[in-house]
């Protein structure tokens, strides 16, 4: 009990910004206005230093070996994923738009928002460096399935062009230098440096001000989305954990990381997507906001459990 208290309070050093966000939305001093701009700020600027320089580690072949693995591992486990909740939302006997807003929310986590600073708090640098081969194979699914999800079905073509947004770019970029060591200049590194460290407390104020938008009244008693949260923030980690328990001689921090990833909260960037796109923007949204909520408890225990059975 000690130790889940223990790591409860380091994970939940990361949530004192939450609240903060979430006090700034409920005070008028953020707004859905602002909350655009700073999206903008962390998606454009922030989260590719952070990515950059993250990556920017002199790394070991072994190193790059994993890392490889880690992408591998998160083609399969999205897929797998994915793959469920067409089951789960077949069951429901969901209403096909409502389907899609149902696999697109729980098959897709926010490992870059999320996931980047969960895993920069609790592995460090080489964390983001495998964090971010995780969210290449993510994003790759993200931008072109989840995508496909969203759209009219009528004109089924995956928008190709959206995978190689400028973080997919950032995360290119980042594993070329590793595998050429090749080392950014002193005198960009720390600017850049500087500009990625704001990635996490500003990607954490956007998730409370996000809270703050949508009262638990808003997705209280809805079935769909008590399922959409068990599946993200339960079953899908515990299965990526038990997957982990199967590969003792792997490296330790590369599985811890990739239950924590599977731990994530759904994608916040999802209902931006479903706006562009006229998916069930209203589905999507409340099933961000239940498993955000939720996550601040299942996050610590997922590490609380990844710490004591993997790392040790």
């Amino acid at each position: 009990m000690r130790e889940l208290l223990s790591v409860g309070a380091q994970v939940g050093s990361l949530f004192f910004y939450v609240a903060l966000g979430f006090l700034g939305r409920r005070k008028q001093i953020l707004s859905a206005r602002g909350d655009k701009v700073v999206s903008d700020i962390i998606f454009y600027f922030t989260m590719p230093a952070l990515t950059v320089t993250s990556m920017n580690l002199k790394v070991s072949g072994t190193e790059l070996t994993i890392a490889w693995m880690i992408l591998a591992a998160s083609l399969v486990l999205v897929v797998f994923s994915y793959a469920l909740t067409v089951l789960v939302a077949a069951w429901l006997r969901l209403p096909p738009r409502a389907g899609y807003a149902f696999q697109f929310t729980t098959a897709f986590g926010n490992v870059a928002y999320l996931g980047f600073p969960v895993a920069y708090i609790l592995f460090g640098r080489l964390g983001v460096f495998y964090a971010a081969m995780y969210a290449l194979g993510h994003n790759l699914l993200f931008w072109t399935l989840g995508v496909w999800l969203m759209q009219d079905h009528e004109h089924q073509v995956p928008v190709w062009r959206q995978v190689f947004n400028i973080n997919v770019l950032a995360i290119i970029l980042g594993f070329a230098l590793a595998l050429l060591h090749w080392q950014i200049p002193e005198l960009l590194f720390h600017p850049l440096d500087s500009l990625g460290q704001a990635t996490v407390p500003l990607a954490l104020l956007l998730v409370g001000s996000m809270l703050a938008e949508s009262p638990v009244s808003t997705w209280a008693g809805n079935k769909n989305v008590y399922l959409m949260t068990a599946l993200r923030l339960i079953i899908f980690p515990a299965l990526a954990f038990l997957a982990m328990l199967l590969l003792p001689g792997w490296d330790k921090t590369a599985r811890a990381l990739i239950v924590m990833q599977m731990a994530m909260p759904a994608a916040a960037i999802a209902p931006a997507v479903a706006r562009k796109y006229d998916g069930d923007y209203n589905l999507i949204s409340k099933g961000v906001v239940a498993t955000t909520l939720i996550s601040l408890l299942t996050i610590p225990f997922w590490f609380w459990l990844a710490n004591y059975h993997i790392m040790t």
